[in-house]
């Protein structure tokens, strides 16, 4: 999973603006025992709490298209429909590198990931939870 790279990703927040969150813990990086590798959460994991001593926060990731790699490891680029978004899971890990920053908290994004529907399960097993741009209405 991306060596050698420091990838980001967008997340929405709540006044409408932007902001960014390092994607993950790559394989690759020296293990750090507050944070779990690689860059993806089974929404399953979550719900039975194996994610619990983390404290993630859900969060939403703006995104046009997703990709899933094919079992013959080809890019098939899927669509997002508008008004929906990635669901990520948030988790704020202390910053314990001797730099101005020491002490204030890095946010690592995990993508929430569910068995995959639709055309993509004839591609992959897995694909991102796609949830609601906006919160409905109580009620509605």
């Amino acid at each position: 999973m991306w060596a050698g790279e420091s990838p980001q990703l967008p997340l929405l927040l709540k006044d409408g603006s932007i902001g960014w969150g390092i994607w993950g813990q790559p394989y690759q990086d020296v293990a750090i025992a507050a944070v779990p590798k690689g860059g993806w959460a089974r929404l399953e994991s979550i719900k039975d709490g194996k994610w619990k001593r983390f404290k993630p926060l859900p969060v939403k990731i703006p995104a046009t298209a997703f990709m899933e790699r094919a079992r013959d490891g080809s890019e098939v680029w899927f669509p997002i429909t508008d008004g929906l978004v990635i669901q990520g899971a948030a988790i704020a890990q202390p910053n314990q590198l001797y730099t101005a920053e020491r002490g204030k908290s890095i946010l690592r994004i995990y993508v929430v990931t569910q068995p995959a529907i639709g055309d993509v399960a004839a591609v992959h097993d897995r694909m991102p939870r796609l949830v609601p741009k906006e919160k409905p209405p109580v009620g509605g």
